[in-house]
């Protein structure tokens, strides 16, 4: 009898834990197919700074040819970011994450797109005190030069913002399913041992 219990346990453990890594292979590959999206859109708006942002230093004057200056700038910085990121997760594995790994690496990746939204604000909040303080520049090119950076740090601010947002919200969202599905681990006492149960 006791024989018969082990063995019906150990086929009901082994059935769920296939079950469980093929759902936590998929869950990780999902995760890092929508950051590799996130970071082709993060590359294509550097790209687009890049390119409009050089244009407008060349055919631009005043303080619109510093917006498009700081704005170049930034589309440097963000196809960089984007470009190692996308590279990083190219060479990542859906399959060797167990469930801890899994758990930790949805928290790392929302906790990315939270700290990031935060430094966002303060991109913008920065750009706002650049644009105040150029006004305290009655002419000459520090009026042009610290309004048109502040421009630029509010705009791409903004961008950032949405876009760390979105990407958050959409981590967060697939988070709650993991962390229901592990919820639906079950620990069973009968009589003569303890076992783990999946309900599916």
């Amino acid at each position: 009898m006791k024989q018969l219990l082990f063995l019906s346990l150990l086929i009901v453990t082994f059935a769920a834990h296939a079950q469980d890594t093929s759902y936590l292979r998929t869950f990780n590959k999902v995760r890092i197919n929508n950051t590799k999206t996130a970071m082709l859109v993060l590359g294509s708006w550097g790209t687009a700074n890049l390119a409009a942002g050089l244009i407008g230093n060349s055919s631009a004057h005043g303080e619109a040819k510093y917006f498009h200056q700081m704005n170049a700038i930034w589309g440097v910085v963000n196809l960089g970011i984007a470009t190692a990121s996308y590279l990083g997760n190219r060479r990542l594995d859906p399959g060797q994450y167990n469930w801890q790994g899994s758990i930790n690496e949805q928290h790392k990746i929302e906790k990315i797109f939270l700290v990031n939204g935060a430094l966002d604000l303060a991109y913008m909040a920065g750009g706002l005190y650049m644009r105040e303080h150029g006004k305290t520049k009655l002419f000459g090119t520090g009026y042009d030069r610290w309004k048109g950076y502040g421009n630029s740090l509010i705009f791409q601010g903004a961008f950032l913002l949405l876009f760390d947002g979105v990407n958050f919200m959409v981590h967060h969202s697939r988070g709650k399913g993991l962390f229901q599905h592990f919820n639906e681990l079950q620990l069973t006492v009968a009589p003569g041992g303890i076992g783990m149960v999946y309900q599916w």
